[in-house]
């Protein structure tokens, strides 16, 4: 009889445990959860544990299956998956974190309120750098009569230092002037001038190419401070939506900062790191040891990359057409052969391969080096991306599919690139600029970077989904839309942003839509861009950032 009551015991204490872990950590209901799943399916709840989706339904089915659970009340909130870039720099936005922007000088309190917000931030030895470019003076001072001392009152141990739009005036307090050596004995270059006070000393503005005394390469920063400057970019990133990152700046150094922020649990997002083929030395050793796989969840260093061609913009892209101007000779980055055997050593080492190809020309030759080396070698699944593809024949467009390679674009710089075509090109090939509907017809996805802190680029992915779906430049400009066919829908241009670049990091199954067992990243939106007028993307708040079923994001402004 004893026995009989111990095995009752023993089974009622199963059955406790067992429901125990049926229990979710927490409910998120009455939301238009959007999951981005193969039939786009909306849902209204959503149950998560341990970090992972636990069970998705109604309102009713979750409420009900799930009573006891704690309860998040989405108040018809529209929800979406992590946010995934496929091309950003994280040491460079980390570095950027600590400069202003002043477009135009207010007054000198509202300077001195930013300087000290930036002190509050980071640490002595900072650099702190105000780009100023406005045209607008203050009501009470001008910019032009700011110095040395009163830079020095207010940042005395700060690299602190304000620079004109084209660079041809700075206005640099006493660290900045040491650190660069620069002394009321130092003889301003040819092209250049310095501003003296009445007793001699260095006023500490500097003029034409004395500016460029202030040299950026050779900002060093400590291996701490790094920590420090990527642990608040992260906190920065993961406002805008962005869970995970596509990074192929990451060096040695870089990524074993990221492992010793991840092992102290001090970076939430995820990042798939790429090894650049200019970094030879890392190249090299990592082709040597092989891939390294989902380091706790947040780092893979699974994947190589190598530059064709180069900017549009600069005229360094290899195209099939020539340039108007006959002085321009585009060349290729990286020869055929150095293509040839990147792609091939990859391959042997299963690394998954990206090539930046940004002109027509610099497609098909890696089209064609890739076709060579997937029939030389036939490898398994290797899900080669081209990246940054602003031109493509008609042609070429067909061999996507074939070759199953992914395309990945960058909207801004194609929008941007829409006003110099008729400088740099003849029309016949502007027509084959920006095909991203075709991309992804002929693909069956397409995925999308923002490049990340480039110049006068954005980081907000829904500023970039707005280029996707209206082809348009949100600044009011009149200039008629390039191939208007190749606007994307708003499911397909969420989905470059979760399920397709998901794929593109081998991460299908466990990132990239709201579905059961896979990590709970989630992005609670202000406004349902899913029924609203584009413009809408452009105001779009990012209430709440989820990731791995922790908010690590919150936002405290009224809706």
């Amino acid at each position: 009889m004893k026995k009989y009551l111990l095995i009752l015991g023993v089974f009622a204490l199963v059955a406790v445990f067992s429901s125990c872990s049926k229990t979710p950590d927490i409910v998120y209901f009455n939301g238009k959860i959007h999951t981005m799943d193969k039939n786009n399916s909306v849902i209204e709840a959503v149950a998560l544990k341990d970090g992972k989706i636990m069970d998705t339904g109604t309102n009713q089915e979750i409420n009900d299956k799930y009573e006891s659970a704690e309860k998040i009340d989405l108040e018809g909130k529209t929800v979406i998956p992590g946010l995934i870039d496929a091309e950003g720099s994280l040491v460079n936005y980390a570095l950027n974190l600590s400069n202003i922007y002043l477009e135009k000088f207010e007054s000198r309190t509202v300077l001195e309120n930013k300087i000290n917000e930036m002190k509050n931030r980071f640490s002595a030895g900072t650099w702190i750098k105000v780009f100023y470019y406005g045209k607008d003076e203050a009501t009470d001072d001008s910019i032009t009569n700011l110095d040395r001392k009163y830079l020095d009152n207010i940042a005395t141990d700060y690299n602190l230092y304000i620079i004109n739009n084209n660079g041809t005036i700075a206005i640099c307090n006493s660290k900045i002037l040491s650190t660069f050596k620069i002394t009321n004995d130092t003889e301003p270059p040819e092209n250049g001038d310095f501003a003296y006070y009445e007793n001699g000393e260095l006023a500490g503005l500097l003029f034409g190419d004395a500016v460029k005394l202030i040299d950026e390469k050779q900002r060093t920063v400590s291996r701490e401070d790094m920590a420090k400057y990527l642990e608040v970019s992260a906190s920065e990133i993961i406002k805008v939506g962005i869970t995970a990152v596509r990074d192929r700046t990451l060096n040695k150094e870089s990524i074993g900062i990221l492992r010793n922020l991840i092992d102290s649990n001090r970076f939430p997002l995820r990042v798939n790191a790429v090894i650049s083929y200019e970094d030879q030395d890392l190249f090299n050793e990592y082709i040597t040891k092989g891939i390294e796989k989902n380091y706790k969840d947040r780092l893979s260093v699974r994947s190589v990359s190598i530059d064709v061609d180069g900017s549009f913009e600069f005229a360094l892209a290899e195209m099939s057409g020539k340039y108007k101007n006959a002085n321009i000779k585009s060349f290729a980055f990286n020869s055929e052969n150095e293509v040839e055997d990147f792609i091939s050593k990859a391959f042997d080492n299963e690394f998954q391969v990206n090539v930046k190809a940004v002109g027509d020309k610099a497609v098909n030759i890696t089209l064609n080096v890739l076709e060579r080396n997937i029939k030389l070698k036939n490898p398994k699944d290797h899900r080669t991306i081209i990246e940054h593809i602003q031109f493509i024949q008609p042609q070429d467009i067909l061999r996507f599919k074939e070759l199953k390679t992914i395309p990945s674009v960058r909207p801004e710089i194609q929008i941007d690139d829409f006003s110099i075509l008729n400088r740099l090109i003849d029309d016949v090939n502007a027509k084959n600029l920006g095909l991203w509907n075709s991309l992804l017809q002929n693909s069956g996805m397409l995925i999308v970077g923002s490049d990340f802190p480039f110049p006068n680029r954005t980081i907000i992915p829904f500023v970039q989904i707005y280029y996707l779906v209206t082809r348009m430049s949100p600044y009011g400009s009149d200039m008629n839309i390039i191939n208007p066919d190749e606007k994307l829908t708003i499911d397909d241009a969420v989905k470059s942003y979760t399920y397709w670049a998901a794929y593109s990091n081998f991460e299908e199954e466990t990132r990239g839509t709201i579905e059961k067992n896979k990590f709970a990243d989630m992005v609670v939106l202000s406004e349902d861009i899913f029924n609203s007028p584009p413009e809408k993307l452009l105001t779009v708040r990012v209430l709440k950032t989820i990731i791995e079923g922790n908010v690590v994001f919150n936002s405290t402004q009224v809706n």
